[in-house]
């Protein structure tokens, strides 16, 4: 990041800091009958101090502080009228003395880190922000702005991996709205990546953070959050198809199995005799195809495969058929360019295997494998695209891609 770029963030979040705390110090002041003067700049009692004849601001609040020096109300406006005057010292000086008489104020605290940012302390400004989520959960939504503009900047990493690590109860509500809202896709990394090793990222945090990276095509970084906050055990069993086995819930997430929703399908795991443990089954009550029920993302390097696999029919009811189609993605392309298809699932039938060759080429990064219609052409390329109604069960098992040398 060039000087010029980092302080044009420090100006933005400081700016933002500052909108904060004028928030909250305008409804609390207004509450205790206070007014803001030449746009909350400098207080006042409630009186116009600009005309001639009238001490200046900060005398008018230093002798209110000397008739009570615990009015921390008196002591926050006397460091704002310093700080319009220039002395930095003073006002500091102020604004310290109202902290230590009310540490937990959530005013206090927020002015006291709008006033580090305008000042250039960002380090302790960032810390007096986080003692205000810490202690004031409806605070969030008025500091979230400030630390995703400080997360973006990407000068203040030592205080959010710090955070990350420390695991405090707002991190979820924070990184939730930082993932829609930042503009540094590198900085949620980053965090995140400290997150799931200690094993704290949820599953809300992953899949935000996994979905914008797919949606900005970012597959590769994608693939390696997801890979890197899978649990120690279920990393050791990733192929090119992950939970080929079904033997793992479906988590429905980044590169695992996808299940799309629907009326009148149900997608589930379930023993089944014939199966090594777990099955994938997949149940049609009299559904009207409308799309692949479940699906999953690959990531295959150029070269040649072979795609295996087991299924058993009960009693499906259909003139098409089910099959498997595996598919580039390629949003340039209406029709995704097919790789490989099964044969068709349909009727009844015991358990039997599959074995199919294709090759990837080199403009196909990403591949997508899905369960779908099959094309009613014999050998017909792509899935059937026709009105069909279905009902019964299919069952699929030991789903693998390996490499052909």
């Amino acid at each position: 990041m060039s000087a010029t770029a980092g302080r044009a963030g420090s100006r933005g979040w400081a700016l933002a800091a500052i909108a904060v705390a004028a928030v909250l110090a305008w409804r609390i002041l207004v509450a205790a009958n206070d007014a803001w003067h030449e746009g909350g700049l400098a207080l006042v009692l409630g009186r116009d101090m600009a005309g001639s004849g009238h001490p200046s601001a900060t005398a008018r609040w230093r002798a209110q502080v000397g008739r009570n020096p615990t009015d921390v109300v008196a002591l926050l406006a006397l460091g704002r009228a310093r700080e319009a005057e220039g002395d930095l010292d003073g006002a500091r000086a102020a604004i310290e003395r109202a902290l230590r008489l009310a540490p937990t104020d959530r005013v206090l605290l927020i002015e006291a880190a709008a006033f580090d940012a305008r000042t250039g302390d960002a380090a302790r400004s960032l810390a007096l922000l986080r003692e205000v989520v810490d202690l004031h959960p409806d605070a969030y939504a008025l500091v979230w702005p400030v630390f995703s503009a400080a997360l973006d900047e990407g000068r203040h990493d030592d205080f959010f991996v710090a955070a990350a690590r420390g695991d405090p109860r707002w991190w979820p509500s924070f990184f939730a709205h930082a993932c829609g809202a930042a503009t540094s896709v590198e900085a949620l990394e980053r965090v995140f990546a400290v997150r799931a090793a200690a094993g704290a990222a949820s599953v809300d945090e992953r899949r935000c953070l996994i979905g914008r990276l797919q949606r900005e095509g970012r597959w590769t970084s994608a693939y390696q959050a997801w890979l890197n906050s899978l649990p120690p055990a279920a990393r050791q069993h990733v192929g090119y198809v992950y939970n080929g086995d079904f033997e793992r819930p479906l988590s429905n997430l980044g590169f695992d199995w996808i299940v799309e929703r629907q009326d009148g399908i149900v997608v589930e795991r379930e023993p089944a005799a014939g199966a090594s443990g777990r099955a994938l089954r997949v149940e049609l009550l009299d559904k009207r195809w409308s799309g692949s029920p479940i699906q999953q993302t690959l990531l295959l390097v150029p070269g040649r495969y072979r795609f295996e696999g087991r299924g058993r029919v009960d009693r499906l009811e259909t003139w098409l058929g089910l099959q498997w189609g595996l598919y580039c993605v390629d949003s340039r392309d209406a029709t995704p360019r097919e790789l490989v298809h099964t044969r068709r699932f349909a009727g009844s039938s015991g358990w039997a295997g599959w074995g199919d060759d294709f090759v990837v080429p080199r403009d196909c990064p990403v591949q997508r494998l899905r369960l779908e219609l099959a094309n009613p052409l014999e050998g017909g390329a792509g899935p059937g695209d026709v009105a069909a109604r279905l009902s019964g069960n299919v069952w699929f098992d030991d789903l693998r891609i390996r490499g052909i040398d």
